[in-house]
């Protein structure tokens, strides 16, 4: 052999080694950055995730990290942009170092099978960028990404303090970048917002409690409560009171056992107590005050009973009245008209009924009833909103009644008698029985299609 060939073979062998070495601790690198996206793409979503309360109860658990991870999750938007710095960061570099070196350790053995330059080149890239794109999507963003949804009061846990360091180190970096994108939003004018500011809306809300019901999460009860909260706000005192006509009244002008038979007759727990006239109020008598007198001195003067009412107008919120009757440890107030008189009664049953759902006394009578597939009788001061949701239908949202006997009413438009009948577009009406001049129930069937091919 050679002698010359021999000293060429023994300097190529150690270079082949290097590269080799080489292409293998770049492979590790690319490795590494991988599962650093995953890092921070766990992250993202883990701080995302995370509920704040949980985060509270674990600090007051002492849980190890709990109290850095509630520091993170306080400061939502730059630890984001942190986020975002290190996935951009980890990714660039990936395609950088991953991709040749996955594709120069290929180009061995592709000469072996005889290929030109060109065609291993254009082999190995194709594979390269293959199987660095393949380990970037699923170990560096879908697997961190569930396992962020499945666990993120676990994995926030994890990750704060690094994620806490790295912020530390890129805060010059992270402020610029924030900056920067702030002033390109401007220039289109577009106001930056900061995902700690963003918000469900109601309807958000709503569709988000829909969804969690499909899902099994919430039952219907829970449903309802979550929906009657949405809109407990918008709701004013005239559209869930006990209306004037409906008032059961102790009268002062009455004798003590005409009282008491009132008392007997209708079994409420409080009366409101007048002087003649339902504009003359003087108070609210509890019946438990009554009882006592009863069991003791047996007084046959009501006076002595009276307690004070709030007094509301009839368009205040119902929220608004909830709290002023914690403040004045009362549960009832009077709803005064625009012209001061007498409204009706608003009782803390009646707000309540109002998250919770209709609440059913011993002796109270059903507000509707199911006659047949489409058909309900209703009591005349049934919400029109209960209408609606047993027979499945939508009135105009500016109607002004907020009865179905006062829409029925208005429908007429004289002074109903028993037996009247009417229709409109929706249903069929027929006024079942009157209370003086007020509906008191009344026979509503929905029209189907087949009515109206008739």
């Amino acid at each position: 052999m050679d002698p010359s060939q021999v000293l060429d073979l023994n300097q190529t062998l150690p270079t082949a080694s290097f590269d080799a070495g080489y292409s293998i601790l770049m492979v590790v690198v690319a490795l590494a950055l991988v599962l650093l996206n995953g890092f921070f793409v766990l992250s993202e979503f883990s701080i995302v995730k995370v509920r704040r309360s949980k985060l509270e109860e674990m600090v007051k658990e002492k849980k190890v990290g709990a109290k850095k991870a509630l520091e993170v999750t306080s400061r939502l938007d730059t630890y984001l942009s942190a986020c975002q710095l290190g996935i951009t960061l980890s990714s660039l570099a990936l395609g950088w170092i991953g991709e040749p070196a996955i594709a120069e350790m290929l180009e061995i053995p592709l000469a072996n099978l005889g290929f030109n330059g060109v065609v291993i080149h254009t082999i190995a890239f194709i594979i390269a960028f293959s199987i660095i794109t393949l380990l970037h999507v699923v170990l560096g963003e879908l697997v961190p990404k569930s396992i962020a949804i499945a666990i993120a009061d676990k994995a926030v846990l994890w990750i704060a303090r690094p994620l806490h360091w790295f912020w530390i180190l890129f805060l010059p970096c992270i402020k610029i970048f924030d900056f920067l994108a702030a002033m390109t939003l401007k220039l289109f004018g577009i106001k930056p917002a900061k995902e700690s500011e963003l918000t469900h809306s109601e309807e958000e809300i709503k569709i988000i409690a829909s969804e969690s019901q499909k899902g099994g999460v919430l039952d219907e009860f829970e449903t309802e409560i979550i929906r009657n909260a949405v809109d407990f706000s918008d709701t004013v005192a005239k559209e869930v009171m006990t209306p004037r006509k409906d008032m059961i009244c102790l009268n002062k002008q009455k004798t003590y056992a005409e009282n008491m038979q009132t008392i007997c007759e209708y079994k409420h727990t409080r009366f409101p107590y007048i002087d003649g006239s339902k504009d003359t109020i003087l108070g609210m008598i509890h019946i438990r005050d009554i009882v006592q007198n009863e069991l003791s001195d047996k007084s046959e003067n009501l006076d002595a009973f009276v307690k004070p009412l709030i007094l509301v107008p009839e368009n205040i919120s119902i929220s608004k009245v909830l709290v002023m009757m914690n403040k004045e440890r009362s549960h009832t107030a009077l709803v005064i008209d625009e012209y001061g008189g007498t409204a009706g009664i608003l009782t803390m049953e009646d707000i309540m009924e109002e998250i919770i759902g209709e609440i059913k006394s011993e002796n109270e009578e059903d507000s509707y009833k199911k006659l047949a597939e489409n058909i309900y009788e209703f009591q005349g001061r049934c919400d029109i909103e209960t209408v609606e949701e047993m027979l499945l239908i939508s009135y105009d949202e500016d109607l002004e009644q907020v009865t179905i006997g006062g829409y029925v009413f208005n429908l007429l438009g004289r002074l109903p008698v028993v037996g009247d009948r009417i229709e409109d577009e929706l249903c069929y009406y027929e006024v079942k029985k009157m209370d003086g001049n007020s509906i008191e129930r009344v026979k509503v069937v929905k029209k189907t299609n087949k009515d109206e091919e008739e």
